[in-house]
């Protein structure tokens, strides 16, 4: 295996604060023996697509274009662009409107190097991991199978362990399978230099049966079950040189469904709603953005609220879409989440709580915020390439994986707006140990009466969200 080679394993929908020796002990250890990054963060919205791609461009939304999971767009000039959808991702493709950043998979086929993806994730999010990888040659293996699957693969797959299983929640069998695939069929045959091998639990669990669900415990225990296969596989000389592990966001508790998603006044324009929701208007001038902001304030509803004024002037009770790194030409003309409680000081998986907007049960599991429990993620790494039973207090964030992983692989990281987590590298690197400056700061808005603030950490120049919260007349009461 070539220097450097990097299998990045993902939780989804995993708390950092449910990781624990009942729950996850490979992964506790895992965590405990190697560099462990305890500030690590998901990106806004905190939704499981957008996470994707954030990942494997090292960018955040406002760079690459992928704003939400499901958001206006002009390949579907009626009705929403939902990126859970092979055809939809293959409409913006095609018309050369995906994604504004290169993808891990085209920076490995630039180098001469290789990649593969193992996925029991939905199939929008399957082909966000490297949304070029049919083009390119480079394997897939998804547990949707064709057309997610490289047709190679899924037949080599197949002819080799039979059918793909069934889903379930937990989704103990395709997990197992994907974990028999990468070990048994990816490596040998392919040896790719970066894989990533994405469990869908515990979060198809959680949004079923709640954070501290015991049918999600169980899928916990699943997931850290196959982790600890791998990594007895891995310290027996087989896959990468490094293991990079992280989840995508985490998961609060949904207290209360919206009774209806027709919230937004037809009259303002198009909308998509959600834990984040986006209203693109018909009238896009300062003045309707203020108004629409104002009717927003005064909803029981509303959390934090984001919108930008021409040229980046501010409006009244509004923060600026730059704020969380969401500034791009496909975002919503006015922004909002659903009001969550405050995390500022106080937060675990039994306090946290948010309205939401569909198709889970209250008391299920939900995310897309800026609560810090769904934003708040696992991130560790073992191999030569990183400190061994390294503690990194330095905030970072998806975005700052790709370019950590290129840096250890020798590679460049032009294009990229994610930092390399050089302090936890070892190597003749002068960067490499060293920590860099961290600023803390909140940024505020108000109008009448609502309050939301967005705590930040500053880093190099570049921000990221600690997490978010409303107060005031926007205060959680529920």
């Amino acid at each position: 295996m070539r220097s450097g080679s990097t299998l990045l394993v993902t939780f989804d929908g995993l708390r950092r604060d449910r990781v624990s020796d009942e729950f996850m002990p490979n992964l506790r250890r895992f965590m405990d023996e190697g560099s462990d990054f305890v500030n690590s963060r998901s990106i806004f919205p905190s939704e499981t697509r957008v996470a994707v791609t954030s990942t494997m461009t090292g960018s955040p939304p406002g760079a690459h274009g992928v704003v939400a999971n499901q958001f206006v767009h002009s390949v579907r000039p009626s009705g929403l662009f939902r990126t859970s959808e092979w055809e939809d991702l293959e409409l913006a493709a095609q018309a050369g409107q995906l994604l504004d950043r290169a993808t891990m998979g085209e920076r490995m086929a630039v180098a001469g190097k290789t990649m593969a993806v193992i996925s029991t994730a939905t199939k929008g999010a399957s082909r966000m991991m490297n949304s070029s990888a049919h083009s390119l040659g480079q394997p897939v293996f998804s547990v949707h199978g064709l057309p997610v699957s490289s047709t190679e693969v899924h037949d080599l797959v197949i002819a080799r362990l039979g059918e793909i299983p069934a889903a379930a929640a937990p989704n103990s069998e395709r997990i197992t399978y994907a974990a028999t695939v990468m070990m048994d069929v990816i490596y040998p045959t392919y040896a790719p230099d970066f894989c990533i091998f994405w469990m869908n639990e515990p979060d198809t669990s959680s949004h079923k049966f709640g954070v501290l669900g015991r049918e999600t415990e169980a899928a916990m225990r699943m997931a850290d079950d196959n982790f600890g296969q791998i990594l007895e596989w891995w310290c027996s000389g087989n896959g990468p040189e490094n293991i990079v592990v992280m989840s995508d966001h985490g998961q609060i508790k949904g207290h209360a469904q919206l009774a209806t998603l027709d919230i937004v006044p037809v009259e303002f324009g198009r909308a998509s709603i959600g834990s984040f929701s986006g209203i693109y208007l018909e009238d896009a001038s300062d003045k309707n953005k203020a108004k629409v902001v104002d009717w927003l304030v005064r909803q029981d509803f509303c959390g934090l609220v984001f919108a930008n004024g021409i040229d980046g002037a501010p409006i009244a009770g509004a923060l600026p879409w730059s704020s969380v790194r969401n500034d791009h030409a496909r975002g919503a003309d006015v922004g909002f989440t659903l009001i969550a409680t405050d995390s500022s000081t106080h937060y675990g998986p039994d306090i946290d709580s948010c309205l939401f907007a569909a198709w889970i049960t209250p008391g299920g599991g939900m995310h897309g915020g800026l609560n810090r429990g769904e934003l708040s993620t696992v991130l560790a790494a073992q191999g030569p390439a990183y400190r061994k039973a390294f503690r990194s207090e330095t905030p970072c964030w998806l975005p700052d994986i790709i370019p950590t992983v290129l840096t250890t692989m020798g590679l460049e990281t032009d294009g990229t707006e994610g930092r390399p987590l050089v302090e936890a590298l070892v190597g003749d690197d002068p960067r490499f140990g060293v920590a860099p400056a961290v600023e803390t700061r909140t940024l505020s808005a108000s109008l009448n009466g609502h309050e939301q603030h967005l705590r930040q950490w500053v880093i190099e120049g570049r921000t990221i969200v600690d997490c978010g919260w409303s107060a005031g007349t926007g205060a959680w009461n529920k």
